[in-house]
């Protein structure tokens, strides 16, 4: 679901798991037609329907006995965005403070960028990650330009004239990637005739995180530049919530292409 893209990938594995989907195209475009009824109100009241209309719509479109939404609150006066999740398997609720932040679109409009953020998350591993995120963009999170995020965006807040210039980034290797093991640490990873096993360190969690793959397809999409895993039967799956996503998605993830990930999936 897109809204995961409003609430800058914090659900998160957003950026281990995320790639652009149908479900979240259609979340969004089913909030979008609350969202234009703000429009109608004062400022007064825009804000409140929006946090009702986030509520209720987002709690409809996932599975509240893993992810809920329990608060989503924007300042009249400074637009700054209070969110409380309760994730199954973590072990307290995440709380995001968006303290400020800017929107635009690039250039070429295929993408919409978040710039001038000022995040904060209890759950270390999820901060580490987000800030990684920007890090590795030079300060900016960008996501793909849909219509409905925009107008849920400007709902909010007007859009900038973004400053993102484009630079070439080495493509992002899940397995590879030298992540802060003050935060996370891939502690096991083994993979063979279609089966995944993995054990992963969060900062943050009291459990780690579980994963066993039984079983599944893989291709790729977008002129080899996603790896695409389909049909895909888990045996273990220790955040409940995490995998509610996946569940979403019709038991299909996407993952960046790198031909030795490839290799190793396949």
């Amino acid at each position: 679901m897109k809204i995961k893209y409003l609430l800058l990938q914090i659900i998160l594995v957003v950026n281990l798991f995320g790639q652009d989907n149908e479900l979240v195209d259609e979340s969004l475009l089913l909030l979008n037609k609350y969202f234009t009824k703000a429009k109608e109100y004062s400022n007064q009241g825009k804000n409140i329907l929006i946090e009702q209309t986030l509520l209720n719509g987002i709690n409809g479109l996932v599975d509240t006995d893993k992810i809920k939404v329990k608060l989503f609150d924007i300042d009249d006066k400074t637009d700054a965005i209070k969110v409380v999740l309760f994730l199954k398997g973590e072990d307290k609720e995440l709380q995001i403070d968006i303290k400020k932040f800017d929107w635009g679109v690039t250039e070429d409009k295929k993408y919409i960028v978040f710039e001038n953020l000022d995040i904060l998350l209890n759950i270390p591993w999820m901060q580490y990650i987000v800030k990684d995120m920007a890090k590795r963009d030079n300060g900016y999170i960008k996501v793909p330009h849909n219509v409905a995020l925009f107008s849920l965006l400007y709902s909010i807040k007007p859009n900038i004239d973004s400053t993102y210039v484009y630079r070439k980034k080495k493509d992002f290797d899940l397995i590879k990637y030298p992540y802060d093991k003050n935060f996370v640490q891939i502690e096991h990873f083994k993979s063979g005739n279609k089966t995944i096993e993995t054990t992963i360190w969060l900062k943050g969690s009291k459990d780690k995180l579980n994963i066993a793959v039984e079983s599944y397809h893989i291709q790729t999409a977008n002129g080899k530049k996603i790896i695409v895993l389909k049909d895909i039967k888990f045996s273990k799956f220790s955040k409940p919530w995490l995998k509610s996503i996946i569940d979403k998605q019709d038991n299909e993830v996407h993952l960046n292409y790198t031909q030795q990930l490839y290799n190793i999936l396949k």
